[in-house]
């Protein structure tokens, strides 16, 4: 299933946002790619706020951020940028974070894919001259 949204300010982010916090929690593990500053952690944390999640911030550095979220529990928001072989993500105990199937934003995931379960939804951000392309897909 493919389901594409054409947005063309932060505003209309909130429609993408709640499409994929009505995903939740049938789905867990969102997968996120874009360019630097398509606006993937702008999407995350607009999904967080749909679960009163609001002091989220991006990872970049720290590599991963862990919420508590009421009604979705923990919540792990990942940015591999920084990532560079799949040894690092083994050395991160990222399987050890999935034991408990936590809520899982994972932006930058190329080193992550071969430590996903099979069921995860990819989200794809396309930045346009004036609009961004999301596309989401199972």
């Amino acid at each position: 299933m493919n389901k594409k949204f054409k947005i063309s300010s932060v505003k209309e982010l909130d429609e993408v946002a709640k499409a994929i916090a009505k995903m939740i929690p049938s789905n867990k593990i969102f997968t996120l790619n874009g360019d630097l500053g398509s606006g993937k952690t702008t999407l995350i944390k607009q999904i967080l706020e749909k679960f009163e999640i609001f002091d989220s911030s991006s990872p970049t550095f720290s590599i991963i951020n862990n919420y508590m979220g009421g009604e979705v529990g923990e919540v792990l928001h990942i940015d591999g940028y920084r990532i560079e072989k799949e040894e690092e993500v083994e050395n991160l105990g990222f399987i050890d974070y999935l034991k408990d199937e936590p809520l899982c934003f994972i932006e930058w995931p190329e080193k992550f894919l071969n430590f996903l379960p099979k069921k995860y939804v990819n989200i794809s951000i396309i930045v346009e001259e004036q609009y961004r392309i999301i596309t989401i897909s199972i």
